[in-house]
């Protein structure tokens, strides 16, 4: 009798891509979504009579409905991958046309959180069940991908808006439910493919016998789901992300993404402001560039991710931008060549820096605790993304821009002193995969 080989070892397959690209359309939904709210805001501030409070709020709601994944981890835990990963888009695609009709901020404010709720079940379960499909040698490198189309998806928002502005009053009503299209996309694209459930999740809850028969069916007769037997049919337990085994991995995924999400949202999402502050004139060509080098930044991070440590590319994105930014802060008057070039250079690096938000996390936790523990990373980092939203507009409007920059310079610093101290090395080209 044939011995049986576990599935991860498995070369790429047709399921392995097609769970990649369903995953794939939704990031472009998520990049696009958070993104848009910028524009849309900026044409919609003097219609519905915003201040930088609701402006800032307005924001960041998004960003505060992901804090939903420290619910959806363990429903997904408990229930499995499937059903919300499929059924998550049609939920997006019908809160971002509700945005359309809506004119009072208080329940535009309720229906964008809605929506970052719909981008929490997306980034915890597609993230998932991403990596327990995907061959383990092709996973760190296919999630690195990822990080390109959700950038893909940030800046076309940016672009949409600038097609739509001067299409009069009502015009950031189009600008802000166009996040509806490629959310419809990728809800058809789920349901045509019907992606089958995790078998690494079917096996740690004692399902082995239906793993296997995914497994078979999709891959092939001499493969097997291959899961320790103390781990079968054991509960997941929330004290588990902070026992002593766990406890750093679990920190470390909240420190690093928090820093890394509070200057790039606060920056990414509110540049016209900024742009404006600075005295950049017309915001359109810095704006044009500033995006440009967002996914020049991702394309040139997935191409270093998978080439140095883990522990290296985190420390080292969090330092040289917080140089660059700490360069912008004091060097305002230096001339629009100068301001350019070190918001260029923010741009690019904090960008290649989010690369590690999709493969990093889901390495830090077994698959066991995977779901919860990559809901409650999502949903720490997300304190760091909305108040980076949230204050942008605030402390640009009290304090001036330099304060704004100053502390988007020392977050980064702390990012980076962090991990160069405790930061786990999960990659396997360097060190043995981390599995608490």
């Amino acid at each position: 009798m044939q011995e049986k080989i576990s599935y991860l070892f498995t070369p790429m397959t047709p399921i392995h891509k097609k769970v990649f690209l369903c995953f794939l359309w939704g990031q472009i939904s998520c990049g696009y979504t958070l993104s848009i709210a910028g524009t849309a805001l900026a044409a919609a501030e003097k219609l519905l009579g915003l201040n930088s409070f609701w402006v800032g709020l307005l924001g960041a709601a998004t960003l505060i409905g992901l804090f939903g994944s420290l619910v959806i981890g363990p429903l997904a835990d408990k229930i499995g991958r499937k059903f919300l990963f499929q059924w998550d888009m049609v939920l997006f695609a019908v809160l971002s046309m509700l945005q359309f009709f809506v004119s009072n901020p208080i329940l535009l404010f309720i229906i964008r959180v809605g929506l970052g709720i719909a981008i929490a079940i997306d980034y915890t379960v597609g993230s998932a069940l991403l990596t327990e499909w995907l061959p383990e040698k092709e996973s760190p490198k296919y999630q690195s991908y990822l990080i390109i189309f959700w950038m893909a998806g940030f800046v076309a928002s940016y672009i949409v808006g600038l097609l739509f502005t001067g299409f009069g009053d009502e015009g950031w009503r189009w600008i802000i439910a166009s996040s509806a299209v490629p959310t419809i996309i990728a809800s058809l694209w789920r349901f045509k493919e019907n992606i089958p459930e995790s078998p690494a999740w079917l096996a740690s809850v004692g399902r082995l016998e239906e793993a296997n028969t995914l497994i078979q069916t999709h891959i092939g007769p001499e493969y097997e789901a291959v899961i320790p037997k103390e781990t079968k049919q054991e509960k997941v337990s929330w004290s588990e992300l902070f026992s002593k085994e766990v406890i750093t991995n679990t920190l470390t995924g909240c420190i690093f993404w928090s820093c890394q999400v509070f200057p790039f949202f606060g920056l990414g999402i509110f540049f016209p402001i900024l742009a404006k502050s600075m005295n950049m004139g017309n915001s359109i060509f810095p704006g044009l560039m500033y995006n440009l080098f967002t996914i020049l930044g991702a394309v040139i991070g997935v191409i270093f991710f998978n080439r140095i440590s883990r522990r290296s590319y985190l420390i080292w994105t969090f330092y040289i931008a917080a140089i660059a930014l700490a360069g912008l802060t004091f060097l305002q008057n230096a001339g629009l060549a100068i301001t350019l070039i070190l918001f260029s250079v923010v741009a690019l690096v904090l960008s290649a820096s989010t690369v590690a938000e999709n493969p990093y996390p889901a390495e830090l936790f077994d698959t066991r605790l995977r779901g919860s523990g990559i809901g409650f990373v999502i949903a720490i980092s997300r304190i760091g993304s909305a108040l980076g939203t949230f204050l942008m507009p605030v402390v640009v409007d009290k304090f001036g821009v330099s304060i704004a920059l100053g502390l988007c310079v020392i977050v980064l610093m702390v990012g980076g002193v962090y991990c160069q101290l405790y930061a786990p090395e999960t990659s396997p080209n360097f060190a043995k995969k981390a599995k608490p």
